[in-house]
């Protein structure tokens, strides 16, 4: 319990110390087959192709993709945007945060790509 306890800290895991959760989470891990593929790290090219819009998730203190880094990533992209949120790992643990992050994004992207449109001709009276 101690290990899990600091584990559960540093995950930003709270649900780690529910022991009615902690028998289905062993069971998902003695289940759970890693593929063992990775998948490719994208060239700065690569990334400056992507003209897209692209919301770039990254958790404040994540080991995979510092907020540092999603930054130099994230500007490469010529639509993307960076989210740093609370915690580890992305916000996965703060779900409605989360998700109404990505909907803003969404909204604003929609707001965006109505702004750029032509207004529509004016109707021809008589």
């Amino acid at each position: 319990m101690p290990l899990r306890r600091r584990l559960a800290q540093w995950l930003d895991s709270p649900a780690m110390l529910e022991p009615e959760l902690t028998t289905l989470m062993w069971a998902a891990i003695r289940g759970y087959h890693a593929e063992p593929k990775f998948p490719g790290v994208l060239t700065d090219d690569e990334l400056r192709a992507i003209d897209v819009p692209v919301l770039l998730v990254t958790g404040a203190r994540s080991a995979m993709l510092t907020p540092a880094e999603a930054r130099t990533r994230g500007n490469l992209m010529p639509n993307a945007e960076v989210a740093v949120v609370p915690g580890s790992h992305g916000g996965f643990n703060r779900i409605d945060e989360l998700n109404d992050r990505i909907a803003a994004f969404i909204k604003g992207q929609a707001a965006k790509q109505q702004a750029a449109q032509p207004a529509p001709p004016p109707a021809a009276t008589r």
